[in-house]
């Protein structure tokens, strides 16, 4: 399975649950897996939904897939190990704040902790 955590989207995300993705509420946000067969469903569903200067990200097995949404459109990566320097600096300058990280980051989220322990 594969993992994403998600602020900030309306309630259409639960129509996804109909394609087999796992969805449930964590406040005003959401905790969604899905299998990797469905990682092209998450990708169109969130970049759709993402606002300028977001981000998501999904930890798919030995990777996470980061994707921005910048002025200039959407870019993806792919992190191994937890270490990108673009994708860190990236995530510093949009959050406005320093990443000791990109797994500290991701871990300061109970859901992504709980499945990268």
């Amino acid at each position: 399975m594969y993992y994403s955590y998600v602020m900030g989207t309306d309630n259409s995300i639960l129509d996804l649950k109909k394609q087999g993705f796992v969805i449930n509420n964590d406040g005003e946000n959401y905790t969604v897996s899905f299998p990797d067969d469905k990682a092209s469903v998450w990708e169109a569903f969130i970049t759709k939904h993402l606002e300028i200067g977001y981000w998501n990200e999904y930890l798919a097995g030995d990777k996470v897939v980061f994707l921005f949404h910048l002025e200039d459109g959407i870019k993806r990566f792919e992190v191994y190990d937890f270490e990108n320097a673009e994708v860190h600096a990236l995530c510093e300058r949009l959050c406005e704040c320093k990443i000791d990280s990109l797994k500290s980051m991701l871990c300061e989220n109970h859901y992504y902790k709980k499945i990268l322990e």
